[in-house]
């Protein structure tokens, strides 16, 4: 009877375990789709934005290949779970931090052709040309990525799409405040009308100022950037040199709770002090 009922009780307790691994393995794969279908769309709308042409399929097989593969490799050179742990949460958020970093780039890029491509539009139009063979002068002229996005623009004009939703579309896909700068001034032109080519000159004009006094900061500001920067890298060069000149005693940091409260603090400090330095020298124009 006892035998029966032990025998039970482990039948009981396989299916149980069983029954949760299931459900574990249903709740991943699920997990695993919805990832992969987040991070699809969102390379696909960052990198179409971007003019990127690539299979966002193949992105996601080589971030999930570098999500795996940086935390076996670091587990295998450090034999420390921390450490691995925060190379998994890299391979992670990787992706997104390039994209962001290539986005803020061609941004920049654009600011700098905007004014030149402005002058370019208000002379053309000052010589009786209209607004859509100023745009396709632009759009021949300039360099990417401002001929990109006037392409855009031009050829949604074309299309029949009114000027004011093509302006608020540029607009809501570049979201700077140049661009917005130049979408009213198009906007308030078209309703109350004006001269239109002097009104993109002086814009330029405008921009081109406002280009040289962010510039006058970030020089002025670079400085306390870099005192930053150093400040915040020092804790890790010198864990670096320690490392190599005692790797016994520096072992427990990488391999205890303690050692790991010990990195999880410094970092926290670490990432609040780049915060208020950033504050500090982020001046807006």
């Amino acid at each position: 009877m006892n035998a029966a009922a032990s025998s039970l009780d482990q039948l009981l307790l396989v299916l149980l375990v069983l029954g949760t691994v299931l459900v574990l393995l249903v709740w991943m794969r699920g997990a695993f789709v919805a990832w992969r279908q987040r991070f699809t769309e969102m390379a696909r709308v960052s990198l179409a934005d971007m003019f990127v042409f690539i299979d966002p399929a193949a992105l996601f097989r080589l971030n999930l290949a570098a999500f795996v593969a940086m935390p076996l490799v670091t587990w295998v050179l450090t034999q420390s779970g921390f450490i691995a742990l925060v190379a998994a949460v890299a391979g992670a958020v990787m992706p997104r931090v390039t994209w962001g970093v290539l986005r803020r780039r061609r941004m920049d890029r654009l600011i700098v052709q905007l004014p030149d491509g402005l002058t370019m539009m208000g002379g053309a139009m000052r010589a009786g040309a209209g607004l859509q063979t100023a745009l396709e002068l632009v759009v021949k002229e300039s360099p990417a990525p401002l001929s990109q996005e006037f392409s855009v623009l031009l050829r949604e004009q074309r299309l029949g799409l009114p000027l004011e939703e093509s302006l608020r579309g540029l607009a809501e896909r570049l979201k700077t405040e140049d661009i917005n700068l130049f979408v009213s001034a198009l906007t308030i032109a078209k309703e109350v009308g004006g001269n239109l080519s002097e009104i993109l000159e002086r814009l330029a004009s405008t921009l081109r100022s406002k280009a040289v006094m962010e510039g006058k900061i970030k020089a002025l500001t670079s400085q306390g950037k870099l005192q930053g920067i150093i400040v915040g890298l020092l804790p890790i060069f010198l864990a670096g040199v320690l490392y190599a000149m005692d790797p016994v005693a520096m072992l427990p940091m990488f391999t205890t709770y303690y050692g790991w409260g010990t990195m999880a603090a410094i970092a926290v400090l670490l990432l609040l002090g780049g915060v208020f330095i950033r504050k500090i020298v982020s001046i807006d124009v």
